[in-house]
């Protein structure tokens, strides 16, 4: 299969970058967090800021169980190569 190193390559990527997105998520979530401590928090936005980050962070778990499942789809594929294509007799 031609495609196949891109599209692992691509995955690994798509993991890497969704990884950073998430740790980024929590680390506002413990910012806000933090300071909502100090000074307080109003409650009607401070709820919603923490549901978007836990969304964000629940996004990208999804994001990496589906490049899981694309990642086995594709050995799958890969795996049809030696049968894909009859060869000419000789």
């Amino acid at each position: 299969m031609q495609t196949a190193i891109e599209i692992t390559s691509n995955l690994k990527n798509l993991r890497y970058y969704s990884d950073k997105i998430a740790e980024l998520a929590k680390s506002q979530f413990q910012l806000d967090y933090d300071r909502g401590q100090e000074i307080g928090v109003n409650a009607g936005p401070g709820s919603i800021r923490f549901d978007c980050m836990e969304e964000i962070i629940a996004g990208c778990a999804r994001i990496s169980s589906n490049c899981e499942y694309v990642n086995t789809v594709l050995q799958n594929a890969i795996s049809q190569d030696k049968v894909l294509h009859i060869e000419e007799e000789e």
